[in-house]
């Protein structure tokens, strides 16, 4: 049986231990369950995608040098850590679990056809833009997305494609208002 699903969970339930409600009426306080009320609703926090990786130092260096994030957590054997990146410190905010292959040689990244990317709401892609091109890497080109959004395409070192969303309003120039004009239609 392989490790790496108890692993995940394991990461799982640590972070969100973290943020889980404890009650106060018993001396031995333990987690509430998700259910947080009669009608079925759930409560919770997503704590991210885990993500298996080829490398982890240039992963980990893609993620903080070229999109800021920081490393919240290194765990595992110190020449193939696993690792949790995210914005913030915050122990609730989303985070993206970097796994490694722990036998034998770093395996080939293979994705599946049920992915497609992961998408990060950004302010401002311009500074981020020359963040990555600084760092070495090659983000795609900035453009106009539903009439004033921004969005920018990026792939890191094992292939993940992140699009990155400015929701700010972004006012359409003469010179790019027939572009918008398509995308509306």
């Amino acid at each position: 049986m392989s490790m790496k699903p108890i692993l995940s969970a394991a990461i799982v339930v640590l972070c969100g231990a973290a943020t889980s409600p404890i009650t106060s009426s018993s001396p031995a306080a333990s987690p509430k369950p998700p259910i947080s009320s009669d009608a079925g609703e759930v409560s919770g926090i997503m704590v991210g995608p885990a993500l298996y990786v080829s490398d982890p130092a240039a992963s980990a260096r893609f993620y903080t040098e070229g999109l800021g994030m920081k490393v919240r957590l290194r765990f595992g054997p110190p020449d193939r850590p696993d690792q949790l990146v995210g914005y913030g410190n915050g122990p609730a905010q989303p985070s993206i679990m970097l796994l490694s292959e722990k036998a034998g040689a770093a395996a080939r990244i293979e994705h599946g056809h049920g992915f497609d990317r992961i998408a990060f709401q950004i302010s401002g892609l311009e500074p981020l833009e020359k963040r990555l091109r600084a760092a070495g890497y090659q983000p795609g080109p900035i453009e106009k997305a539903h009439g004033t959004m921004q969005v920018m395409m990026v792939t890191d070192p094992d292939g993940y494609r992140l699009e990155l969303v400015d929701p700010a309003p972004h006012p359409v120039s003469p010179n790019n208002a027939n572009s918008a004009r398509k995308e509306e239609r």
